[in-house]
């Protein structure tokens, strides 16, 4: 078989188009892939137990002042995430505050507007305010 396909010059270009052929497929189908995503290339995964939420805010929380974080994220249908709300110890200082959201908002692509993030009182200060109220 490999000797009549060298030998007739009719198949030898026959395979040689095809071949040619699959390779201009190959290609459209990859273009069509790239094409397809979001601008940026990124894709966001989204568990069900809140495991975007929990790897945040370990990351969050060793950005230097930042002290303890929660976060919560706003999700839309497609599950692609659309605004966050952050609670940090140290945000009460402006620094910290402007880190974190840069940080949220390098992460999941969102702008400024859709990140809120709030001052969190530590324990001892909810005891303290319960103390001085009695």
């Amino acid at each position: 078989m490999l000797e009549k396909f060298k030998n007739d010059p009719n198949l030898k270009d026959k395979g040689l188009k095809v071949i040619a052929g699959l390779i201009i497929i190959a290609v459209i189908l990859l273009s069509f892939d790239v094409f397809t995503q979001s601008k940026d290339g990124r894709r966001q995964v989204v568990d069900e137990d809140g495991g975007t939420e929990s790897e945040l805010c370990m990351i969050l929380s060793d950005i230097d002042g930042v002290g303890e974080v929660d976060v919560m994220l706003q999700y839309d249908d497609e599950e692609n995430i659309t605004g966050a709300i952050v609670t940090a110890e140290g945000a009460g200082n402006p620094v910290v505050k402007n880190d974190l959201i840069n940080a949220v908002m390098a992460v999941f692509n969102i702008s400024a507007t859709s990140v809120e993030v709030f001052e969190k009182k530590s324990v001892e200060e909810y005891e303290e305010e319960g103390s001085n109220e009695e």
